[in-house]
């Protein structure tokens, strides 16, 4: 199970079509942060801003992790956090991403991704 905390409040997500609703809110507060509630050394946050999103993946092995797009050219902030620049990618990858973080827990592999320093 993945817990999604945002500043409204908190949601869970068990299956996949629980990623939806996710991404509905998400339109509405733009950002949450997701703690895999079975695995707790590792966090996905992510954030919505108009038809794309990103995902930042932390854990303690392989450190921090942003998804990779075209855009934007300046440091976006999501979850309190700022990401990296070029870590957008459309709502649908976003999802497939959180679909599979879903699954396996682990950080997603369906997408591209930079390291963050």
């Amino acid at each position: 199970m993945i817990q999604a905390n945002f500043a409204s409040g908190v949601d869970e997500l068990r299956a996949a079509e629980d990623v939806r609703r996710l991404l509905d809110r998400l339109t509405a507060a733009q950002d949450a942060t997701l703690v895999h509630t079975d695995c707790p050394d590792h966090h996905v946050r992510v954030g919505v801003r108009g038809d794309r999103g990103a995902m930042l993946f932390t854990d303690v092995i392989t450190g921090s992790w942003a998804s990779l797009g075209e855009g934007p050219r300046r440091r976006p902030r999501y979850a309190g956090v700022d990401f990296p620049t070029h870590c957008e990618i459309p709502i649908a990858d976003l999802a497939v991403a959180i679909e599979e973080f879903l699954a396996t827990g682990q950080r997603p592999t369906l997408v591209p991704w930079q390291q963050v320093r």
